[in-house]
């Protein structure tokens, strides 16, 4: 079996990897250790990645085509993942099932209050001292606009992008506190914001497109200052995330 490579957007989940194979390492253990996937379809499924390291791979999804996709994978490749329909704000699973748990740009789909549903979830399905990882986009993102109208408090909703023509998509937009907040019944291993420049949203953008962005402006200058900055738009746009290493207390 050729080593699986994960697409770009997943370099993250590397990170997580290798945080709980170095402490498998560190504490000596051979056994094979469970790990659950929240959000687990698609092409190129993460959870093959861990299967490939020796872990038991369990994933949900709540769309059976992004399953049958990732089951097609498996297939290819000779991957043996426990793949079925589940939401990730009511986990199918008992109580401390799991010695990891991660999800990796699912929740960013939810409202507010369902992420919240959903870290509950994966912290009651996590063994005690298990290790989760999952992120939420921090409210750094510029401009927010971007991502659609804002219906509800850093709730944001678009069409035409993500979803299928005539859907809107919702993108959740959380500031520090309220991010730390979503982990407060965790140990924080470590927090990182990982900032991405949108350069080709800011080449493609016409300086007309940029004038009625003035109003997101966060220093309240003027048109003129505004239209000065135009040609540094480049260093402007971006997408920023947060994501959290996790433990079980």
């Amino acid at each position: 079996m050729k080593n699986v490579v994960l697409r770009t957007n997943a370099i993250p989940v590397y990170g997580f990897l290798s945080v709980i194979t170095a402490r498998q390492s560190d504490e000596g253990g051979s056994a094979p250790r469970s790990i659950l996937d929240c959000g687990a379809g698609g092409p190129v499924p993460p959870l093959a990645l861990f299967h490939q390291h020796g872990f038991q791979g369990w994933g949900i999804d709540t769309s059976q085509e992004q399953l049958d996709r990732a089951e097609q994978f498996c297939e290819e490749h000779g991957i043996e993942l426990h793949l079925r329909i589940g939401d990730m704000r009511s986990i199918p699973f008992e109580d401390g099932t799991f010695d990891h748990v991660y999800e990796h740009y699912s929740m960013c789909h939810l409202s507010k209050a369902d992420t919240a549903l959903a870290v509950s979830e994966m912290h009651r399905v996590l063994k005690r001292g298990g290790l989760g990882f999952l992120g939420v986009i921090s409210d750094d993102t510029w401009p927010r606009s971007l991502f659609g109208k804002e219906q509800e408090p850093g709730e944001y909703w678009r069409d035409g992008v993500e979803g299928a023509e005539g859907e809107l998509t919702l993108h959740s937009m959380f500031n520090d506190l309220e991010a730390d907040e979503l982990v407060s019944a965790w140990e924080i291993v470590s927090k990182e914001k990982q900032v991405r420049y949108l350069r080709e949203a800011a080449e493609d953008m016409m300086l007309d497109e940029w004038m009625e962005l003035h109003g997101e402006a966060e220093d309240g200058c003027s048109l003129e200052e505004w239209r000065a900055r135009y040609e540094g738009r480049a260093n402007a746009i971006q997408y920023t995330h947060v994501y959290f290493f996790l433990r079980k207390p």
